[in-house]
């Protein structure tokens, strides 16, 4: 097997094929960064950066992969009764995660993921103002579309991991290491076909007027400050990468919604020390 690296989505992305089968990395390369330069927050051409400056209600276009994305973040959103949401730039702006550039009025920004409406493939509107901000799906999305990428040039076996939210195809067993919140490595889970993805925060939270604010947000827009990784397998990357924020908050939820999606929440008991 050979692996390439290259630095998107904020981490560092490795791509794992068979020998003969390198031309196949550039292409799944190239589909990530298109996603990246999308969905990313910063980026002040991307479908992002028009949905907030629009005007409540007024219809945006943007790109198909955008939409799929926006689609899957409301039917979470509705099935975790409002707890992933992707309008959660407001709080991670005031947690000092989000730049403010160009952002003015920041409690004018009050819409949820309620308030998206998806019109068709390639328009959307917010009927509220809101900062959206994909950080905790579109990754995983893109892991997916790497995949595909990939099966799609006939790799027959492979991995894709953006910075711990990977997937594995093919008929190959995967020893996967799982970082804890310490960042010490204690476990390993074996692999095949399916997606991990883990979130932790114990050593990324900051201090804004004396509240420890973290990077994810739960209901109502209160950080998520926990000292425990959480690790999700599923069918899908882009799952998987939501999953854990639910699990953070609510792990029987989340379980209850990956029963559809071939996956579960891993709990430290199923695990195996590592080597």
């Amino acid at each position: 097997m050979i692996t390439r690296c290259r630095p998107l989505l904020g981490t560092l992305v490795e791509i794992t094929v068979p020998k003969g089968c390198e031309d196949a990395v550039g292409p799944a390369f190239a589909m990530i960064a298109d996603l990246h330069a999308r969905m990313s927050f910063h980026e002040p051409a991307s479908d992002l950066a028009a949905l907030r400056s629009a005007q409540p209600s007024e219809a945006v276009k943007v790109d198909r992969e955008t939409v799929s994305v926006l689609r899957m973040a409301v039917a979470l959103h509705e099935a975790t009764d409002g707890l992933f949401d992707v309008a959660v730039g407001r709080a991670l702006v005031r947690g000092r995660f989000l730049p403010r550039d160009g952002i003015m009025h920041l409690n004018r920004f009050t819409g949820t993921t309620a308030d998206i409406e998806i019109i068709d493939d390639c328009h959307v509107r917010c009927h509220r103002r809101m900062l959206i901000d994909l950080g905790g799906i579109a990754k995983g999305h893109a892991v997916d579309r790497a995949v595909e990428t990939l099966t799609a040039a006939g790799v027959p076996a492979g991995l894709v991991n953006a910075g711990g939210d990977l997937r594995t195809f093919g008929a190959r067993d995967w020893h996967v290491q799982l970082r804890d919140a310490d960042e010490a490595i204690r476990h390993v889970v074996t692999v095949k076909d399916c997606a991990v993805a883990s979130s932790a925060n114990l050593h990324n939270r900051r201090q804004v007027k004396g509240v420890p604010h973290g990077p994810h947000i739960g209901w109502n827009g209160v950080p998520v400050l926990t000292d425990q990784r959480v690790t999700v397998i599923a069918e899908w990357c882009v799952i998987a990468d939501a999953m854990t924020k639910v699990a953070m908050v609510n792990t029987d939820l989340a379980d209850e919604i990956l029963k559809a999606h071939r996956g579960y929440v891993l709990r430290d008991a199923m695990l195996v020390g590592a080597a």
